[in-house]
């Protein structure tokens, strides 16, 4: 029973201690949100990004080969479209992008190399692109069908 009410008693004590601080820091507070989200229209234009397509099918490839495809990138908007990242999926692939801006009419690149090695059967992959643009990330998608080093690819 002692226990319970000493117990109950530093609760007490606790719950006004924080209820008084709270008064206190009350005035003092700004009267706009703590944490604001900053919407693109309010960071001013954003610029736009088109890929000639989203996805590339290697078809067959021998285990131990190297292919690559480079998707063709658009900036069909009126502000530099700047590729700031590729994340690629896996660490079998290696991604290339065009590093500077590119204009308003403009054309770049953004290119994936893919080693089979140590990988059978079929493979789907792909990378992330981050770019100045809303939303900011962007998928694309390849896939082959690995063969053994010995298989006739085509």
């Amino acid at each position: 029973m002692r226990l319970s009410l000493m117990a109950l008693a530093c609760l007490w004590v606790a719950c006004t201690t924080v209820s008084k601080e709270k008064k206190e820091e009350g005035g003092a507070q700004p009267t706009t949100p703590a944490t604001t989200t900053a919407s693109s229209s309010s960071q001013g234009p954003v610029a736009k990004i088109a890929f000639d397509k989203m996805e590339h099918d290697f078809g067959k490839i021998r285990e131990g080969e190297k292919v690559s495809y480079r998707f063709r990138v658009k900036n069909p908007g009126t502000v530099p479209l700047r590729i700031t990242d590729v994340k690629p999926s896996c660490g079998c692939t290696v991604p290339a992008w065009t590093k500077d801006p590119i204009p308003p009419g403009g054309e770049g690149f953004v290119e994936v190399i893919f080693d089979s090695q140590g990988r059978s059967g079929e493979q789907i992959k792909t990378v992330t692109v981050f770019a100045n643009t809303d939303p900011p990330s962007h998928l694309l998608r390849f896939r082959g069908f690995v063969v053994s080093a010995n298989e006739k690819t085509k």
